[in-house]
């Protein structure tokens, strides 16, 4: 019994001597950051996006090394539409590696795991209806509560790790997100990096203040590892999700297992945070398609808006009654490297 208490010991010690950082990277709390079209590609304004993300994740990693991290891995938790990271990888610090992989994987659930001894979290938002700038939790409409806790992306990260034990140390992104971060992790290490108005609207900070900020939060989070805890639920556990109108709500209480709470909110049991989660994911998209009602409102008023539904309508029954006669369309190549959020 004493030699595998010593051999454990040693492990402990080994692995405390090599700290390795998993970095998550969102690009709505990001410095600099004052409009959605930053964070989404193919707008012109998402490639200054791109170099704030770049200079804030470089902050953070500098942090971190001077702080005494030995390995860094940076993983992308946005999801723009970029078929390659958000981050600008020629710029990025070498001292860190990117989490590529072969095939599609979850950044969340999947990149987590008990090689790491902690979790920073840069250019995070607020969670959903609060009045952080840009704030939504996962998608922009759902909101997340698990037994009785409102969640931030964040705190889904943080409680994905938690199964490996591994605590979030460091977070970055507007007030709003601090004091949520602060009610459910009161030991984080946080850097304001921009201050909300409203979700439309915010007020940025001088980039050499925010870089110094981010900088030195990610060193002493680093120097103080030994005092964080992961973030660990009681089971069992009851998710709630509260949707933006009723149409929303009644596209998926139909769905097994399901308790209709009010109007906008749904509830059901999980054995476990991660089951409860995907759980979670599958109700977001069967709520989605009430999204496409915004694109019909549009379609109604533009002066060419009936012939493109017309044409819509032709192709929807071609499909079904003569898929030969469906014009033929390129497969896009396919993907050789996954980089997380999609």
């Amino acid at each position: 019994m004493k030699k595998i208490f010593l051999a454990a010991t040693l492990l402990v010690v080994g692995l405390s001597a090599q700290p390795k950082v998993l970095l998550y990277y969102d690009m709505e709390g990001l410095s600099g950051i004052n409009h959605w079209k930053m964070t989404s590609f193919g707008y012109p304004e998402y490639e200054q996006g791109r170099k704030f993300l770049t200079s804030d994740v470089n902050a953070a990693i500098a942090g971190l090394i001077d702080g005494g991290a030995k390995h860094i891995v940076v993983t992308d938790a946005h999801g723009s539409g970029n078929p390659e990271p958000d981050i600008l990888l020629d710029q990025m610090d070498k001292r860190a590696v990117f989490e590529f992989r072969d095939s599609a994987f979850a950044p969340y659930t999947d990149m987590p795991n008990a090689s790491y001894q902690a979790i920073v979290c840069i250019g995070m938002h607020a969670k959903a209806n609060s009045n952080g700038f840009l704030a939504h939790t996962y998608t922009i409409e759902p909101a997340f509560n698990v037994n009785g806790t409102d969640f931030t992306e964040t705190t889904i990260i943080a409680a994905s790790a938690a199964r490996y034990g591994v605590p979030v140390i460091m977070v970055s992104g507007d007030q709003v997100l601090e004091k949520q971060i602060k009610d459910q992790f009161p030991e984080v290490v946080y850097a304001v990096v921009k201050n909300a108005r409203n979700r439309a609207e915010c007020d940025t900070i001088p980039q050499r203040v925010v870089q110094k900020s981010i900088y030195g939060a990610a060193k002493r989070a680093m120097q103080n590892l030994v005092r964080y805890t992961p973030f660990v639920l009681k089971n069992p556990l009851t998710f709630n999700m509260s949707f933006q109108n009723r149409a929303q709500a009644n596209r998926v209480f139909f769905y097994p297992g399901l308790n209709r709470v009010d109007d906008l909110t749904v509830s059901f049991p999980a054995e476990n945070f991660i089951d409860g989660y995907k759980q979670s994911l599958r109700l977001v998209s069967l709520s989605a398609p009430d999204r496409t009602g915004l694109l019909f409102q549009i379609l109604n008023k533009h002066p060419q808006g009936k012939e493109i539904l017309d044409q819509y309508q032709d192709l929807l029954h071609m499909r079904w009654l003569e898929p030969e006669k469906m014009p033929k369309q390129e497969s896009p190549p396919p993907r050789k490297r996954w980089h997380g959020a999609q």
